[in-house]
């Protein structure tokens, strides 16, 4: 005991609790070792329990039970049906929303979206107390969510062999595949995509972004980007309360990503010089070198349907995915992430259904973490000769 008193004088036993000095000390310099916390107003909580949440207003999606156009293709021989029957699928799928939707606007929902071709359901926001009830609606299947996304994009055509496949016999560099990509949008002013590649073509096609695009770019018989739409607006933000979409036919790009993906699945390439290259495409190429390479498959088309403003995230991927189901695109290309994914949100049920229908496929989701990307599927629906053997030589 001796040698502890002693040790603790050694480095000062006034220091150690339950001495009177200890508590002078502490008394005296108590305004100098706590601070107080400086707030205005009430403090909140970041996270509240879901029982304190009913009234709080959501985004899910009610799936029903009429076959949509897509699993009605799965099951037909040749998987291809008829505009007539394409167009039977859509109104019974309609004759059946229009029975629930007064159902769910009596709940207090609102009907955001109808989705008829990836899948048959309704987008819905509503308070999250009235969830449970929509799945006692006649004709649901469930009721599912709404993720939302983040950009993101690693890739290197080089380093998968794509150069081996285009001079293969015979070679393969997407011709007659439509590749619908899901992202911010896609520059289509750029070289890499056969546009003048200038800041004042860009800046021209910026001026106006919301009306339809210069048909020389985009569109049909521009030579890249033959199509797609706009499903929100530069200013739309999922994680803004009260952001809402404002489509436009035009899917300019402005933050950059969705123009990066572009490229890197199809974009034309671009010379040391500024231009755009138009071949050969070979591994002898790129011993001259690009300013930008050429993309996996450099000959296929390109569909942009945007889903993102110009900055945070979205939550319109099924819509997208609608968008490129009803417009008979061969692939669909998602560079996006999100947290602690779900194989029953709608996003994922709507591209399970989107590939029913092909022969191969890729799937549309790695786990990256807890972060879930996105990356490409496959359309189960018949291409040219030349593009199924393109598929077996997975570029994707």
């Amino acid at each position: 005991m001796d040698a502890i008193r002693a040790h603790g004088r050694a480095h000062g036993a006034d220091d150690y609790p339950g001495s009177d000095s200890a508590a002078a000390v502490a008394q005296q310099g108590g305004a100098s070792r706590f601070k107080a916390y400086s707030r205005s107003g009430p403090i909140t909580a970041h996270r509240q329990p879901l029982s304190l949440l009913a009234k709080e207003r959501v985004k899910v999606v009610v799936t029903m039970d009429v076959e949509s156009v897509a699993q009605v293709r799965a099951r037909t021989p040749g998987h291809v049906i008829s505009r007539q029957d394409h167009d039977a699928v859509h109104t019974q799928v309609a004759r059946q929303h229009a029975a629930v939707e007064p159902m769910i606007a009596a709940r207090g929902g609102r009907v955001l979206a109808h989705y008829r071709d990836a899948m048959n359901g309704m987008k819905v926001e509503i308070a999250r107390g009235e969830i449970s009830g929509l799945s006692n609606l006649p004709g649901v299947v469930q009721v599912v969510g709404v993720p939302k996304y983040n950009i993101k994009n690693v890739v290197s055509v080089p380093f998968i062999g794509a150069p081996e496949v285009w001079q293969g016999i015979p070679g393969f560099r997407g011709e007659h595949v439509k590749i619908a990509i899901i992202d911010t949008g896609i520059d289509y002013t750029h070289a890499n995509f056969g546009g003048p590649g200038t800041v004042a073509a860009f800046a021209a096609a910026a001026a106006t972004s919301a009306a339809p695009a210069d048909p020389k770019l985009f569109g049909p018989n521009a030579p890249k980007v033959k199509g797609g739409t706009d499903l929100v607006g530069d200013d739309y933000d999922a994680d803004i309360t009260g952001s809402v979409p404002v489509p436009d036919p035009n899917p300019l790009d402005c933050n950059g990503h969705g123009s990066h993906v572009s490229g890197t699945a199809a974009g034309f390439g671009v010379t040391n010089d500024g231009a755009t290259y138009h071949g050969p495409y070979n591994e002898a190429a790129y011993a001259a070198g690009f300013g930008i390479g050429p993309g996996v498959a450099p000959l296929a088309d390109l569909y942009m349907v945007r889903i993102f403003g110009c900055t945070g995230s979205s939550d319109v991927v099924t819509d997208a995915i609608e968008w490129a189901v009803d417009n008979d695109m061969d692939v669909i290309s998602m560079s996006l992430g999100g947290d602690y994914g779900s194989r029953t949100s709608a996003d994922a049920i709507a591209s399970d259904n989107a590939r029913k229908p092909a022969s191969s496929w890729s799937p549309p989701r790695a786990m990256q973490g807890r972060h879930r990307t996105s990356t490409a599927t496959r359309l189960r629906r018949p291409m040219p000769s030349a593009s199924r053997r393109w598929t077996r030589a997975h570029f994707w």
